[in-house]
């Protein structure tokens, strides 16, 4: 029976385990390479804590190729924040308590890494398909979730944003940049596990209100937000944290069928009481 001590553990293994992966995966030989093993340290690995605990969920089998495909998620995932910390996007200096990339190693530097760890996102999947074709279906869906239909597309309604929005427009922006990763997560084990229509729909569901509920979240931790895109400028807090229950019941019910959720019903609690 899963508890909240048990689920912390699943947490902290899965990191840990992930971190084993990339610090496997690179051998640095050079500055890039460097910037590529920064950008990817940190993080609870909550992306890829998804596409496991799912596909376990799924099937109870994981494999190395399943570490794998997280590894890519991770990739993908750490693209888009190097990219968003530039100058030209948020001009964040600092990212997980350091320096952000850009900052650390330049911009020209910081751009290229973005870059390099997309690629390397695409070749892993490249390869999981090449070595197994039951992953093809599963990276096409992933790398079109981080491509100009999702994430990619969330990233430009969020710079070219007017100066007032309502939250229809934040909740757009939100479901592209933050959710369409947590479904690429969601949806990769279950078509990796070959799940008919309705259930992908459901854990489809599941994954973008979760994804909601963890940028509702962040909003709510972040301290200062006049000139960016937050929850706190088109509700009050407490209308916030309404909110953030309205979806997690959504993503609740979207699960409430499936075999073995328990860890995913923990994670829906987890993200959206962190405080950090």
């Amino acid at each position: 029976m899963m508890n909240k001590e048990k689920f912390l553990e699943l947490i902290i293994e899965n990191k840990e385990m992930l971190d084993m992966e990339v610090e496997n995966y690179f051998s640095p030989k050079n500055i890039l390479e460097d910037a590529m093993v920064y950008a990817t340290d940190g993080g609870k690995r909550i992306r890829a804590f998804l596409y496991i605990q799912c596909k376990k969920m799924f099937s109870k089998e994981i494999n190395s190729k399943d570490y794998k495909l997280a590894l890519a998620i991770e990739f993908i995932h750490s693209y888009s924040l190097v990219h968003d910390d530039l100058p030209a996007m948020d001009n964040d200096n600092y990212r997980r308590g350091k320096e952000s990339v850009h900052k650390k190693f330049g911009e020209d530097i910081g751009i290229l890494t973005g870059d390099a760890l997309l690629n390397e996102a695409a070749m892993i999947l490249f390869n999981l398909a090449k070595e197994d074709l039951s992953y093809i279906d599963a990276g096409s869906y992933i790398l079109n979730k981080a491509s100009r239909f999702g994430m990619i597309d969330g990233q430009v309604l969020d710079l070219r944003r007017d100066t007032t929005y309502d939250l229809s427009y934040l909740l757009d922006v939100y479901k592209k940049k933050t959710s369409d990763l947590f479904k690429a997560a969601c949806l990769g084990a279950a078509i990796v596990t070959g799940q008919n229509e309705e259930i992908c729909k459901k854990i489809e569901i599941f994954a973008e209100n979760l994804g909601l509920a963890f940028q509702i979240q962040d909003d709510l931790l972040e301290d200062s937000y006049d000139n960016e895109l937050n929850i706190l400028n088109v509700m009050n807090k407490q209308d916030a944290i309404k909110l953030i229950d309205e979806v997690n019941i959504k993503a609740k019910n979207a699960i409430k069928d499936f075999q073995n959720n328990e860890v995913l019903s923990y994670l829906i609690d987890y993200l959206s009481s962190r405080s950090y």
